[in-house]
């Protein structure tokens, strides 16, 4: 009988712990960054990596310098 009262409290036990790890795993999801997509080429670019332009109080991302100075040579011909 102590026996079998031990293989349940040992049970129980690690039901418990199991739950709270399982719990914890669930929770690290990890976050989607924003994308962008670039004006000139096309490319999708994160926030962290792009480089920011503005124009007429608009924000522009770029994958590169280069794609920016292209836009803006674009946006001067107009």
């Amino acid at each position: 009988m102590k026996i079998l009262i031990w293989v349940l409290l040992g049970y129980l036990a690690y039901r418990m712990f199991k739950g709270k790890s399982e719990a914890k795993i669930a929770k690290k999801e990890p976050a989607v960054a924003e994308t962008f997509q670039d004006p000139v080429c096309g490319v999708y670019i994160s926030e962290a990596d792009a480089v920011v332009g503005n124009l007429e109080g608009k924000r522009y991302h770029f994958c590169s310098m280069d794609c920016l100075r292209r836009f803006e040579q674009i946006q001067q011909q107009r």
